[in-house]
């Protein structure tokens, strides 16, 4: 590994997931059943059935296509995403034959596929309209349009982009593609039918419109697909990058990037306009902790532009925060009602386009104080750490998974103390499962609320499962979480493991010192990445501190875990 790569660092996993294709198609004929009954399009409730029908097609389309399908099945399930895009764009109902319906579980060769989570949707509050609103803004007015979506999320928005073209008199087609090879350097190798397609197109003076969230850390996703064009003779000035925002061209990894990016046109999409209609004040990308601390010397680092959308209500009574479209914002909403009832965290309700409403201010109007956010040892009482070990075995318990194999968060751990500090992990270096969960994975001090002498805890349901590491793991992660960020000594880990073994009957502490080492290899990563990718100043020098702090504590770390 060189100097200059010695900083890339393993954050982001791999959120695929293997699920029964005949299954997944189930699960999509309901939903789509249940819009071609409806009657009146105009309603919120019918284009939110028409939305999540979408996604579930895309969905569909995607992981058929990542399988390597057959391409007349893919071409059959494409054809309905078209439709259900052309519909939530018309706000008409979808026009779909009924021999579709009826030989849906015809178009399913395989018995099982992976299913990747489109992070827009999912994450950063993307809506397939946006694609839709730019376009009405730029009024685009191509001979043809072809369009390319880059899988997962662009098997949606191409369908989008081409319905809107069509819904103008404008003829469009569209294909998906995946490009493959090391993230920060990816490649699209065309197939032969491809090859044709984009041959055709181009004789016919189509503008080209390669469609995908991001462009991330490299862009290499984007660049692989405009110089793929390029080389089969598609004139630089045919083709259109549509991101989900505006790069930043000098802080992309890709190999000379910025000179690469420049040959193409880019047009970001805007930040989207569907939120709830009382959002008024925008506090994502760091903006909340001017509401919640009293100075900036108190805050926390951010990584702001992977942080979630959130806005506060025009009376500053209610938090809107982005938690997923459809039904993947449906299993975060879950998490966190269940969090309320058990007297967890804060009521939360579905507030639309994605978004889950939770109360701002207590019954009395005052702003919901935080733990502080130096929590030294000596300041926390032993009756909050025996919370916070309680609430840990309420996660065990109301949050198990199941987690078939933990090889790439190992492998995380490896590679990033490895990269980050020359430290070579023994080969059998493992992190034992026994209670598999949905972690909650963000246990800082300023996570946590005081009401009534109670711990309650925020941001709790979302970054468990989220495109970060660590997934669904052992709650081990959690309980090493406690330990690092509240800077617990041996007494205090202890009263942790205790309380925790005696309510959840699990004896965490054998497995306990190789989660301490993964937990703050991966914090040193992210802290280490946030770094290199913001260009704030201040910003970058509070993760500076935090991935002092963890190089620190790995360094104690390995003189007395098994992994040492």
């Amino acid at each position: 590994m060189s100097v200059s790569d010695s900083w890339k660092l393993l954050v982001f996993r791999d959120g695929k997931v293997l699920r029964d294709a005949r299954e997944l198609l189930l699960e999509f004929r309901h939903t789509l059943q249940s819009v071609c009954e409806l009657s009146d399009f105009a309603s919120g409730p019918a284009r939110d059935a028409l939305l999540e029908a979408l996604l579930r097609c895309g969905e569909l389309e995607c992981a058929l296509a990542d399988a390597g399908g057959d391409s007349a099945q893919i071409i059959c399930i494409a054809a309905i995403t078209d439709r259900l895009a052309t519909a939530l764009l018309s706000g008409q109902a979808p026009e779909i034959p009924g021999i579709a319906l009826d030989n849906l579980e015809e178009l399913v060769s395989r018995s099982i596929v992976g299913v990747s989570p489109p992070e827009g949707f999912s994450y950063y509050a993307l809506h397939p309209l946006d694609c839709a609103d730019l376009l009405s803004e730029l009024q685009l007015r191509p001979a043809a349009a072809a369009v390319i979506g880059i899988r997962s999320i662009g098997t949606t928005l191409s369908a989008v982009v081409r319905g809107w073209f069509e819904l103008h008199g404008i003829p469009a087609e569209r294909i998906c593609v995946r490009p493959d090879g090391h993230p920060f350097d990816r490649r699209l190798n065309l197939s032969v039918d491809e090859r044709c397609w984009i041959r055709s197109q181009s004789g016919r003076g189509a503008m080209f419109l390669v469609v995908d969230e991001g462009p991330g850390l490299s862009g290499s996703s984007f660049l692989a697909v405009g110089e793929a064009l390029l080389e089969n003779g598609v004139a630089p000035e045919q083709i259109i990058f549509i991101p989900s925002s505006e790069p930043d061209l000098d802080a992309l990894l890709a190999p000379q990037a910025a000179a690469r990016w420049s040959k193409f046109r880019t047009v970001a999409l805007k930040p989207t306009r569907h939120i709830p209609q009382d959002a008024q004040e925008d506090v994502s990308a760091g903006r909340w902790r001017n509401v919640v601390f009293p100075c900036a010397s108190d805050w926390p680092a951010s990584w702001i532009w992977t942080e979630r959308k959130k806005y506060l209500s025009g009376s500053r009574d209610h938090l809107f925060r982005f938690d997923g479209l459809g039904h993947y914002g449906t299993a975060v909403r879950r998490r966190s009602q269940l969090l309320a009832e058990y007297g967890w965290g804060p009521a939360a309700e579905a507030a639309g386009s994605g978004f889950t409403a939770f109360p701002w201010l207590d019954s009395n109007g005052v702003a919901q104080q935080l733990l502080p956010v130096k929590l030294a040892p000596a300041r926390v009482s032993q009756k909050e750490i025996l919370q916070a070990a309680q609430y840990c075995a309420f996660r065990a318990e109301h949050f198990q998974t199941e987690v078939q194999d933990q090889s790439a968060l190992e492998h995380m751990a490896r590679t990033n103390l490895e990269r980050a500090m020359g430290i070579h992990l023994p080969k059998d270096f493992q992190l034992p499962i026994e209670r598999a969960v949905i972690a909650d994975a963000r246990v800082m001090p300023y996570e946590w609320m005081v009401r009534d002498g109670r711990l309650l805890k925020s941001d709790a349901s979302c970054h468990g499962d989220d495109h970060f590491f660590p997934g669904p793991t052992d709650i081990a992660w959690d309980l090493a979480g406690l330990i690092v960020e509240w800077g617990l000594d041996g007494d205090g880990s202890r009263v942790v493991l205790d309380e925790y073994s005696r309510i959840a009957r699990d004896n965490a502490s054998p497995r306990l010192p190789n989660y301490l080492v993964a937990y703050c290899a991966f914090r040193l990563g992210f802290s280490v990445s946030a770094a290199q990718s913001i260009t704030d100043s201040a910003e970058q020098q509070r993760f500076a501190k935090e991935a002092r702090k963890y190089r620190e504590k790995l360094g104690n770390l390995l003189h007395t875990s098994t992994a040492a």
